[in-house]
């Protein structure tokens, strides 16, 4: 099931003409204001779970705005695999009940089986228009509920049901690491190898991709995953570099601890089963990071097994993305944010002051590249500009030559967790602590 939720200060419709051959409902004129309008496209496949999930969704953005009004308005234009019209006609009467079930407010129905004219006028405000997918599967709940009704009552808190949980300043620094590219892919790629070592992984299993993997529904879907793929030293990957989960039977909390406090500081733990979030019949608990905009993201789910507890940490890329957002709650703090040296996408920024200390800076950059250290000249543009690239791109090591270290064989160093702190090293000393950072 496919729905546009649109606030609409005013809309009007009138059938025009058949769309099938015995529309269920009669010719019909409306005129709304203020209201909710849903419009709704049934899908092949789908049931009365999705309309009731579809109906929990829209009375609560009916509530974010505010709105006393609900019109469904059956839409067969926001796909291209519709179900029969029988059918999608049984799922839309199934919405229209359980929003009735449900909400105080007013809900209507425009007529199923016409052409009609209709005139909209829509806000612009930035909750004015979302878009939802409802897939036929898993429905979850929480104590009983469907999540969407469970908010509106108020047995959760919104933000556990933030579907997008990043901040625009998050999404730019993703943006600016290059976390889907070439440079900044690097940092997946050595955050899953760090994992698969630490928590002895042997084999990779491809499981179905979840409908998603932020707020509560993410996590169902997670754990619905883990539940029944998972095991002791197995990695289930669905996509990408970075859609993986990491199964294990040791806690992973102490890893999450050593890349940042905050991926756990800043998390609540919620109970998977009767009790609270049911994700089919799985049991055990799952654990959410909060994130700076307030959206919610799992990183560990712990699910209960007849042989004992099984730990599924991540998706990576979840985990890699939160440790750049818990970084951004530092630098709100008045603290320096950064991420392990390992796991930097650049390790070390090496800056010539000019032209005459290129050499000196080709000669270094190569025998930190034998040692598999990622290593960037920054050669363009004033010192001062250079440095603090190297900032906004949390490089841990920013390394100054000019003429002096060039002539005597050391360096400048700016270590990224001593801020506002330089000291001048000799190169080998510098190459001997790149050595014990770089493990």
């Amino acid at each position: 099931m496919r729905v546009l939720l649109l606030h609409a200060t005013r809309i009007s419709f009138r059938t025009m003409e058949k769309a099938v051959r015995d529309p269920p409902d009669p010719p019909s004129s409306g005129v709304y204001s203020n209201c909710l309008v849903a419009f709704v496209t049934v899908e092949d496949g789908d049931s009365v779970e999705e309309a009731e999930r579809a109906a929990g969704d829209a009375i609560l953005q009916a509530g974010r705005l505010g709105l006393k009004t609900i019109l469904i308005y059956p839409y067969a234009h926001l796909s291209s695999n519709l179900a029969p019209p029988s059918e999608a006609y049984r799922v839309l009467v199934a919405m229209e009940q359980a929003i009735r079930s449900r909400w105080d407010g007013e809900v209507y129905r425009a007529p199923f089986g016409w052409y009609k004219a209709f005139e909209l006028s829509c806000p612009g405000h930035p909750l004015a228009e979302l878009s939802r997918l409802f897939k036929a599967g898993l429905t979850p709940k929480y104590s009983g509920a469907p999540l969407e009704e469970a908010s509106h009552k108020g047995l959760v808190e919104k933000w556990l049901l933030e579907r997008d949980p990043w901040s625009l300043e998050t999404k730019d620094l993703v943006s600016r690491f290059d976390v889907e590219g070439p440079q900044g892919i690097i940092m997946l790629w050595k955050l899953e190898s760090r994992l698969l070592r630490e928590f002895g992984v042997k084999r990779r299993v491809k499981v179905p991709p979840p409908e998603t993997v932020y707020g509560l529904l993410g996590a169902t879907h997670i754990a619905y995953t883990c539940s029944k793929w998972g095991g002791e030293g197995l990695t289930l990957f669905w996509g990408g570099l970075g859609d993986s989960l990491i199964s294990s039977r040791s806690p992973p909390t102490s890893f999450l601890e050593t890349l940042n406090k905050r991926l756990l500081e800043d998390s609540i733990t919620v109970n998977l089963g009767s009790e609270g979030l049911e994700a089919g019949d799985v049991k055990g608990r799952v654990t959410l990071y909060k994130a700076r905009k307030g959206g919610a993201v799992p990183l560990i789910v712990e699910v209960e097994k007849p042989d004992g507890i099984l730990y599924c940490l991540g998706p990576v890329r979840s985990i890699a993305i939160a440790l750049l957002d818990a970084g951004l709650k530092d630098a709100d703090a008045g603290i320096t944010p950064q991420i392990p040296f390992w796991l930097a996408p650049i390790q070390v920024a090496l800056i010539p002051v000019s032209e005459a200390q290129t050499a000196y800076a080709d000669s270094i950059a190569s025998r930190l590249s034998t040692m598999k250290v990622r290593v960037r000249i920054m050669g363009e543009g004033g010192l001062g500009a250079r440095i603090r690239e190297a900032g906004r791109l949390w490089i841990p090591l920013v390394v100054v030559l000019g003429e002096r270290e060039a002539s005597t064989n050391t360096i400048t160093l700016r270590r990224r967790w001593e801020p506002g702190k330089q000291e001048v090293v000799s190169l080998e000393d510098f190459i001997g602590e790149v050595s014990k950072l770089n493990i």
